[in-house]
């Protein structure tokens, strides 16, 4: 009895003995935009990322067609999801319930519980979504020339409860055309009279003009391990060719994909400043409101278990299919 009160009296002198003032301790200090420090960050989250060479992914796609922005349909414009895996050569998904992998070009989707030879169909004839594969993406931004790998903006945030430095770049021009014509990401949607354009000057052995692109690239760094949390693209696609052209049923139309830990009020508020000319940033994009004549595609990809998971169990016969080991 008298050890366990020594032991109460200890730890008691000891509670008392701290400051309940002391401050918490402090957030490392954040890179500042375009510094060498930013660049790194962004870095070494990469090169983690490409030597884990495996883990799980979450993507979301969404599209505000210029077109379609004030069309009231009754219908809104539905995102795209995907949960899925990379190891090494292999990715696999899951599109609504729908399970294919990929490996090599070729790509089995589960039928009736069996595993079969596709080249963009799911089970039920659905079409295959576009489907991150981790290590292409990883390779085509290690290889952006420099001025574009250069961090326009860094802000502190949280993805999940998780401290992150939030670092943007900007592609714009010929250098954001050749990240889009890549495929890393989504393509931006065009319009109906877009492409009934470009297919006429096809015929005519003519090259419709390429758009304008102006994309954004978020990476969400956790501050404890260096490890991308996230990685985020918004782009805007200017288009001549549809700035005539808008389907008009009524009603207002709906926005596109935004970030679950966004507040609305401030999103409102941000739109209002763009108006006024000043531009704001939250979570890795510029609040800025599309022009009639752009089409914005919003695209992220989630990360976790890097390093720890194993692919579908699949036989030799169908590795043999994907040409994998």
């Amino acid at each position: 009895m008298l050890r366990c009160l020594i032991s109460v009296a200890l730890v008691a002198s000891a509670l008392c003995s701290q400051d309940p003032t002391a401050p918490a301790a402090e957030q490392p200090a954040l890179p500042t935009a375009n510094s060498a420090e930013a660049l790194q960050l962004v870095d070494i989250a990469l090169d983690k990322l490409i030597a884990y060479g495996r883990g799980h992914f979450a993507t979301t796609e969404g599209q505000d067609q210029a077109m379609f922005r004030d069309a009231g349909l009754p219908f809104g414009a539905q995102d795209t999801e995907v949960d899925g895996g990379w190891h090494r050569d292999i990715v696999w998904g899951d599109a609504d319930g729908r399970e294919f992998v990929r490996a090599n070009g070729r790509m089995l989707a589960k039928i009736r519980g069996e595993w079969r030879l596709r080249r963009d169909k799911l089970a039920g004839g659905a079409p295959a979504p576009f489907t991150l594969d981790p290590q292409y993406l990883l390779t085509v931004l290690k290889r952006l020339p420099d001025e574009a790998r250069a961090v326009a903006h860094v802000e502190a945030g949280k993805l999940k409860g998780k401290p992150c430095t939030i670092l943007s770049c900007r592609l714009a021009g010929d250098v954001a055309l050749e990240f889009a014509d890549s495929g890393a990401i989504p393509e931006v949607a065009g319009g109906i009279g877009g492409a009934v354009i470009m297919g006429a000057l096809g015929g005519l052995g003519m090259e419709a003009p390429r758009p304008e692109l102006d994309t954004y690239l978020a990476f969400f760094v956790d501050d404890a391990t260096g490890d991308l949390l996230r990685f985020a693209v918004r782009s805007y696609q200017t288009d001549e060719m549809v700035a005539g052209i808008a389907v008009q049923i009524g009603g207002a139309g709906g926005g596109f994909l935004e970030d679950e830990e966004e507040e609305e009020d401030e999103a409102d508020e941000d739109e209002a400043a763009s108006e006024r000319g000043a531009v704001t940033w939250r979570r890795g994009f510029p609040r800025i409101k599309a022009k009639k004549n752009q089409t914005v595609l919003t695209y992220r990809a989630d990360f976790k278990d890097l390093g720890i998971v194993d692919p579908p169990g699949l036989s030799s016969e169908l590795k043999a299919l994907l040409r994998t080991r």
